[in-house]
Order: C-alpha cells, then sequence, then structure tokens
C-alpha cells in the first residue's frame, strides 16, 4: 500500500521511541510529518527517512504557524513567523546541547 502522507500524532516521539511502523510503509511516501519536534530528528523521523519518505518535517513550524494565527484573530495582525522558527530552532539546539554537557 502506497502513502503520500504519514503524520506522527502519538506521543512516541515525546517518550524517543518510534511508532511501532514497519519502515517499508515510508517507502516512496511523499511528507512523513511528527506533529512532535526537538533539535535532532525524532525517531520517527529517523524511522521516515531510514524507510525511504522523500521529505521529513517535524512539528514546530506547526506549533509556530498556529500561533501566528491565533495572533490574527486576536490582534488582527498575523506576525512574520521566520525570525521565530529560526529563534526557536536554534534555542531547541542549545537548550540539547546544555542537556548532553550535563549528563
Amino acid at each position: 500500500e502506497h502513502f503520500d502522507l504519514i503524520i506522527n500524532g502519538t506521543t512516541t516521539s515525546l517518550h524517543h521511541e518510534a511508532p511501532a511502523i514497519d519502515p517499508d510503509t515510508f517507502n516512496d511516501c511523499a511528507l512523513a510529518y511528527d506533529l512532535a519536534y526537538a533539535a535532532e530528528p525524532t525517531p520517527f523521523m529517523q524511522l521516515a527517512t531510514a524507510g525511504g519518505a522523500k521529505m521529513v518535517v517535524d512539528g514546530l513550524g506547526m506549533l509556530i504557524e498556529q500561533a501566528a494565527e491565533s495572533f490574527l484573530l486576536w490582534r488582527g495582525v498575523r506576525p512574520d513567523t521566520s525570525a521565530v522558527y529560526r529563534e526557536l530552532r536554534d534555542l531547541l539546539k542549545l537548550q540539547s546541547s546544555e542537556h548532553a554537557a550535563v549528563r
């Protein structure tokens, strides 16, 4: 069976685990999307990449864009999200490296 889009909406990535999906499921998948986000690719993203997904994305962009849409509803102005995305991605990487240094 072929899938164009596979979305991970489970909590497995939050527990540093991948869902029980055969990697071949991702073969020729156009997009594998994990609603979770982290500094490094999540286990779901790693599984999707290994299985052959053409594009793999985490949920940070969705978080930011949902916040921007909410801001638009509340304030009537939609903020530019590109700088926010870069800043949050950098903060995730910094947090991850600091956490690794403590171990």
